[in-house]
Formats: structure tokens, C-alpha cells, sequence
């Protein structure tokens, strides 16, 4: 076959390729530094400390939804002048507010705004009110990184704004209130599913230790015990930051290809699915999903790149501080789930259920359960998010 029979349809390819990454768009955020407001100041009893607030719109002006990793705001510019009024400086998702201050991984819809809070604490025992009216302004630096199909955006924003401006309270307003975290709930020695509340699993845990802990103590004879698949991978330190991934230019071509809701729209995890199962197999099951369509049959992408590559899980796709990793499937998953029975005594499976109902067995001990796995686990009752109940007990219905 000669070079340019393979050439011809590589480069109509290409330029399809490029053509349909034109028409898909990206994501693309912008602050609103013209539509900032409510700026305001609280001088807290005895003049020697002070709450500067002031929102901050954000808009997803681009055609595709945005992973916001990281964003912060710090006043500047840092001299004593500045440091001597021992600076703290916040930015607040006030969609998704935390005490802490922790910036957790956020998605904006295309098209859709967010509203940010600064929240800037000063001090100073020579009375605050004076030293506040000496700066005359504060300035601002906002940082933030976001990604879609292209891989991460580094932007800066500066906001001036003169303390004149700021309107000053005599009540303290209150602080946006984070998600109130679910209760514990009793386990229910009647109940089919039991979700069992763990403790923040982190890399390195013994997941047979995880069982013995929180599901040998409560378990019946017959009891299945499920662990979410992610993690299992979190367990086995199967992640990787996602800024410590250099996503190859065919990663950043191939993932335009799959919607934006699916976690190999990213770049990053594109590049991870290439690394687990190499560039010749997605190549080939990128080609077969293509033609899939065509035919209309869903599917055979996954069914040719494998499990592994349908379990990665982009970045906010677990709780923090995990939300920025992309995260792998299970490794060893059938000698995993023997080892829990051999020990424990209890049937295992490692699965990955959604809240759209769709159950997926990746390992499971006895196989003659699955049915009965899926039907149980319809509603979802893991959560490895705030939830934290990444096991469930199934009772062996009789």
C-alpha cells in the first residue's frame, strides 16, 4: 500500500478532527470586575479589627462547561505597610462556601455566572478605622486556573477599589453558610442496604482494615459488603494531580470527541487513559466508537479501550482534597475482593453506581449476586463525596 493511500484519509481525518474541535468550542471564564458590589466594611468592637466584603461576578462566557481547579485572592502589594495590619484574604464560592477556606473543585456551566466573595480581615492595634483610611485603596489580586477540552488556563485579574467606597455596617453580616453535612444515621439491623459512614480515606490505607473496621463489626451472616470503586483506587494511590499530567497533543485532539459530561473530555484524564491502556488500543477504540455512531449502536469505544479506561474519574469527581486528581480505576480488583471473603468472611464487590441509576460491577466474588448488586444499588446510596459512606452491606435476601 503505498504512502499516500494512507496519507489521503489520516489527513481528511485530521482535518475533521479540527473542524468538529472548531464547532465544539471550549470553555471560557471571565471575571466582572465593571459588576462588582455590595462592597462593604464591619469595624468589629474595640476598633482594632476590620471585615472588608466586596462580590465579584464570574461568567462562563464560552460553549463549554468549565473545571475551575483553584482560585484565590490575595492583597497586594505585600509590604509592611500592609503586612503590619496582619492581612488575611479570602475568595468565596458562594455556591459552594467552606468555612475553611479550601477552594474545592467547581464546575460552571457554558453560559451560566457564579458569584464570588472577597473577604479581606485586617488588624491593628493603633485603631483600625485610621489605618484603613491611610491605604485610601485595596488592591487586589485575583488568581485563578480553569480547563475544558484545552488544558489549563492561568489568569489574573487586578481589582482596585478605593475604601471610601465601601459602605460600613454597624451589624456584622453573616458568614455564607457551608452545606450542612449529613448526619450519621443509625444502621438498621431490618434494612437490605446499609451505608456505612467511614472516616476520610486516604492513600495507603489497608482496604481490608477499612472492612474489618466499619463493616465485620455490623455485618450478618450472608452480608455482601460493596466499596466504591474510586476509593478503592484512592487506597491504592491509583490518582495523579492533574497539573502533574503533560497531556500529549493526540490527548488534546481525541478527547474533543466525547461530550463534555464525560470524563475523557478532558485532556488530562484523556492522556491517563492512554498512559493505563496505550495510544494503539484508544486509537482503535476511538475509530470503533466512530462507527458506532454511525450505526448507531452506543458503547463500543468503552467496550474496546476496556474497564479501566470507563473507571477514570476526572477532577471533582470525588471529595476533597481529591477533587483535583484524576483518578484510575481499581487495580487487582478480583484478587481484591477474594482476599476480603477469604479474611472476612463476606461476599465483595467493587462497583460504580451513579445517580441516574446505572450500576456498573467492576469485581465481584460471587457472581451469582450481581442482579441483586445492581437492583440494591439503583438509588445510590454509596457517596464518596460529602456523604462519606463508600460502603455498603447488602443483605442476602431470603
Amino acid at each position: 500500500m503505498s504512502l499516500f493511500s494512507w496519507a489521503a484519509p489520516l489527513a481528511l481525518g485530521y482535518l475533521g478532527l479540527k473542524a468538529w474541535k472548531k464547532k465544539v468550542g471550549d470553555a471560557r471564564i471571565v471575571m466582572r470586575p465593571e459588576l462588582v458590589g455590595q462592597a462593604q466594611i464591619y469595624y468589629y468592637p474595640g476598633n482594632q479589627h476590620a471585615l472588608l466584603t466586596c462580590r465579584l461576578p464570574m461568567k462562563n462566557a464560552g460553549r463549554q462547561q468549565a473545571l475551575i481547579i483553584d482560585a484565590n485572592a490575595v492583597l497586594q502589594p505585600a509590604g509592611n505597610r500592609y503586612s503590619d495590619l496582619q492581612p488575611v484574604c479570602r475568595l468565596v464560592n458562594l455556591d459552594c462556601p467552606r468555612a475553611d477556606g479550601y477552594w474545592e473543585g467547581y464546575i460552571i456551566s457554558a453560559g451560566k455566572e457564579s458569584v464570588l466573595e472577597i473577604r479581606l480581615h485586617v488588624t491593628s492595634s493603633e485603631g483600625i478605622a485610621k489605618k484603613l483610611a491611610e491605604m485610601a485603596q485595596v488592591r487586589f489580586d485575583i488568581h485563578y486556573k480553569y480547563y475544558c477540552r484545552t488544558p489549563m488556563n492561568y489568569c489574573r485579574l487586578e481589582l482596585c477599589l478605593p475604601v471610601g467606597t465601601f459602605e460600613v455596617l454597624q451589624e456584622k453580616q453573616p458568614e455564607p453558610a457551608p452545606p450542612p453535612g449529613k448526619p450519621k444515621a443509625p444502621i438498621d439491623p431490618e434494612a437490605t442496604v446499609v451505608p456505612l459512614r467511614t472516616h476520610l480515606i486516604r492513600p495507603g490505607e489497608s482496604i481490608l482494615d477499612i472492612v474489618q473496621q466499619y463493616a465485620s463489626p455490623v455485618a450478618q451472616p450472608g452480608d455482601m459488603v460493596v466499596l466504591a470503586e474510586t476509593v478503592v483506587a484512592i487506597m491504592q494511590n491509583r490518582m495523579v494531580y492533574c497539573e502533574d499530567v503533560r497531556p500529549s497533543w493526540l490527548a488534546c485532539q481525541l478527547n474533543v470527541l466525547f461530550g463534555m459530561h464525560s470524563s475523557l473530555s478532558s485532556p488530562y484524564a484523556m492522556e491517563m487513559a492512554m498512559r493505563e491502556v496505550g495510544v494503539a488500543r484508544i486509537l482503535l477504540a476511538t475509530v470503533a466508537g466512530i462507527l458506532g455512531k454511525v450505526t448507531r449502536r452506543d458503547g463500543d469505544f468503552y467496550r474496546l479501550a476496556g474497564r479501566g479506561v470507563a473507571a477514570i474519574d476526572d477532577c471533582t469527581g470525588t471529595l476533597p482534597p481529591f477533587d483535583k486528581y484524576v483518578v484510575m480505576g481499581p487495580a487487582d480488583g478480583d484478587r481484591l475482593v477474594a482476599e476480603v471473603k477469604e479474611k472476612t468472611g463476606l461476599e465483595c464487590a467493587i462497583v460504580d453506581a451513579n445517580d441516574l441509576g446505572k450500576v456498573d460491577i467492576f469485581h465481584i466474588s460471587d457472581l451469582s449476586r450481581s442482579a441483586e448488586v445492581v437492583e440494591a444499588l439503583k438509588p445510590n446510596p454509596q457517596g464518596n463525596a460529602a456523604e462519606m459512606t463508600p460502603l455498603v452491606l447488602i443483605r442476602k435476601r431470603h
